[in-house]
């Protein structure tokens, strides 16, 4: 285990493309919070000499949703996206291959939130973000392209939201991995509307993939995607739209990533609270194009039957081994109706257990192990994955960075305070320092 940092912000670790390692070096960004505002860092570890590097401000975010994300190109540059928050998102690139203590300028390359960094085997760049517009019925998911020593292309809108949701709260997490024939494949959550009782109306669960970097989609079957889309114009794992049970529920439906085996095939995760509380289904497409999937969450709810899944992320090995780890949460009184509550997603908690679900062949068997035992807070754990050149060699696990201490947003609300600007609450002391953790 290794001390990242000390300074960890409430938001430090979260998002994927957090972690690479590549050619005898390990690169981890994170996010730092201190009196003077929110910073993105990053450091490396030479793995010959055993010594990490000091860390590198990158930029400045404008709050704890404006986080690093990076990947690295066939040549090895390293590429990281400094994200927004409904604000400008820039894009920068190591001066030396492999090597993370020098930057070009971050240069602007749209606005948006969420981002999601990928390198296909080409050097193409390609990269997702929630993307706003000028209304905010406006808003759906952005996808970017950057060929290999070319300029950033203007977005493109891969899904949208619906005009009837249009005026609440809208997001669209997505995942997306890369084949070795350079099919790109993505699985992409729906969160909208809103009624009298609270946000989230509508929520659903989709995959899709392109064949020609992110320009054209099609359904598992090969059928035609118009774009923008809907769920009703994807492969909808799941779906439903009803009034939620508190006014800022997370979501009920969401996924659990995407992997691409050796092979060019896909395997995903998802979860489906509706279903039951932390139902966990892991899914792939076959080679006649139909989606096959099987409820997973019976294999450690066994072994600890008191516990729930709260959180799934997954990773693949150059082996391909598939990875999920696994977020378990106590079944108590803060579930409402089998379903989570915001509150179990801030504060301090030490009651949470991760554990490893594993597949060595392709969903036919499962092991599963734990990894995080409850006792001290283990807070937004991001995976290693493949995100461009990198791999996770066959011999280990993938690495976990995570934070300590607490989510909470400063002052302790369920969001930053309305009297006060973010920089008058950071400087006023207002928030607490983290420990960003490697494992």
């Amino acid at each position: 285990m290794q001390l990242i940092s000390e300074q960890g912000s409430e938001r430090a670790t979260n998002d994927s493309g957090k972690i690479i390692t590549h050619d005898g070096q390990t690169h981890v960004i994170w996010q730092d919070v201190t009196r003077d505002g929110y910073f993105n860092r990053i450091r490396s570890l030479d793995h010959t000499t055993g010594l990490w590097s000091p860390p590198v401000t990158l930029d400045q975010g404008i709050d704890n949703h404006a986080r690093g994300v990076m990947t690295i190109d066939p040549q090895g540059f390293i590429h990281v996206i400094l994200g927004g928050h409904g604000s400008a998102v820039s894009w920068c690139r190591s001066l030396l291959p492999n090597d993370s203590s020098g930057w070009t300028q971050p240069q602007p390359i749209g606005t948006g939130t969420y981002p999601i960094l990928l390198c296909d085997p080409e050097g193409t760049l390609l990269l997702t973000l929630r993307g706003q517009g000028d209304q905010r019925h406006q808003r759906g998911l952005d996808l970017y392209r950057c060929e290999a020593g070319g300029e950033w292309e203007a977005p493109r809108r891969i899904v949208k939201l619906a005009e009837e949701y249009g005026q609440a709260y809208a997001g669209f997490h997505t995942q997306m991995d890369i084949g070795p024939d350079g099919v790109l494949h993505a699985i992409i959550d729906f969160y909208e509307g809103e009624d009298e009782h609270g946000r989230g109306l509508h929520q659903a669960v989709c995959y899709a993939c392109s064949r020609d970097g992110g320009i054209h989609w099609q359904k598992a079957d090969g059928s035609s995607i118009q774009l923008p889309a809907r769920p009703e114009d994807l492969d909808t794992l799941a779906r439903n739209a009803f009034s939620r049970h508190e006014p800022l529920p997370p979501p009920e439906i969401k996924h659990g990533g995407i992997v691409v085996s050796a092979s060019g095939r896909p395997f995903f995760f998802y979860l489906h609270h509706t279903l039951a509380p932390g139902h966990v289904s892991f899914g792939t497409v076959d080679e006649e194009g139909v989606i096959r999937e099987q409820v997973v969450s019976h294999h450690w709810e066994a072994e600890w039957p008191n516990m729930r899944a709260l959180g799934c992320w997954s990773s693949i090995r150059a082996d391909d081994t598939i990875f999920a780890l696994v977020l378990l949460a106590p079944l108590n009184e803060e579930w409402i109706d089998g379903r989570p509550t915001r509150a179990m997603n801030l504060g301090e908690r030490s009651d949470q257990r991760l554990i490893w679900l594993t597949t060595k062949d392709g969903g036919a068997s499962f092991d599963v192990s734990s990894f995080f035992e409850p006792g001290s807070s283990c807070n937004c754990p991001s995976l290693e994955r493949p995100a461009g050149a990198n791999t996770v060699p066959a011999d280990r696990r993938p690495q976990v960075l995570y934070f300590d201490g607490t989510n909470e947003y400063p002052g302790g609300g369920d969001y930053y305070a309305e009297d006060r600007t973010i920089s008058q609450i950071l400087a006023s002391g207002g928030f607490r320092a983290n420990h960003v953790w490697l494992t």
